[in-house]
């Protein structure tokens, strides 16, 4: 577990001159707004260091990037010729999402066995929501001049995370397994304090928070890194 702290000391008379406003109001917000900020780029570190072996919280066992497609197996004789790729390179569209999903639902366990993984949300930079929502929340068959219908027609929920930093990266995954996979501790949840020193005159306030990530698994994800 990683720690997170933030300290603010003022003596008495900056505190009464004031002259900028600076000290109005609650000091601990900008902490909590800190605080909220760092947790939420952490937890984005899923999707912005998808292809890369992120070690900042943990080692992976396996060596390799969370989205890869040279996943491995402790299982002996198996082969991970098909079904232990979890990356693509596509830019979002009606067919590279159809192709994602199709690819999710042939995902394979460690024993080589086919899971059927059916993807249910579909995550992106703010760029891409308008794009994302027109491959899912349009009835009709979408870019296209015929009336046929639209098989991609509510088969996920869109979620644009402001925090995504790729405006072309997108990712395709099956919500509860996230949630089961995903873990996050919170060793010390965020903890506020303040004093005022009696022989010095000065106020202090601080705040303080450690916890850590970790992934189980990464086949709750298929991942589209675009260049």
């Amino acid at each position: 577990h990683i720690e997170y702290a933030l300290g603010m000391v003022i003596t008495r008379r900056m505190y009464e001159d004031d002259l900028t406003d600076i000290m109005r109001g609650d000091k601990f917000r900008s902490m909590v707004r800190s605080q909220v900020l760092t947790r939420q780029v952490h937890g984005a570190r899923w999707f912005n260091f998808a292809t890369s072996n992120d070690q900042y919280f943990y080692v992976r066992s396996e060596a390799v990037p969370l989205a890869s497609a040279s996943h491995t197996t402790r299982s002996t004789g198996v082969s991970t010729a098909s079904g232990f790729s979890n990356l693509g390179t596509s830019a979002l569209s009606p067919t590279s999402y159809r192709a994602a999903r199709i690819l999710m639902r042939k995902y394979k366990n460690d024993r080589g066995d086919v899971t059927n993984i059916v993807p249910d949300m579909l995550v992106v930079p703010l760029d891409l929501e308008p794009r994302a929502k027109e491959i899912v929340g349009t009835e009709k068959s979408v870019d296209s001049n015929f009336n046929n219908i639209n098989p991609e027609y509510k088969t996920a929920k869109v979620v644009a995370w402001n925090q995504i930093a790729s405006t072309t990266n997108w990712a395709l995954v099956n919500e509860s397994m996230m949630k089961e996979n995903l873990l996050w501790w919170d060793r010390v949840k965020p903890d506020y304090e303040s004093v005022k020193d009696f022989e010095t005159k000065q106020i202090k306030w601080s705040g303080y928070m450690r916890y850590s990530t970790m992934a189980l698994d990464w086949r709750w994800l298929f991942f589209a890194s675009v260049s």
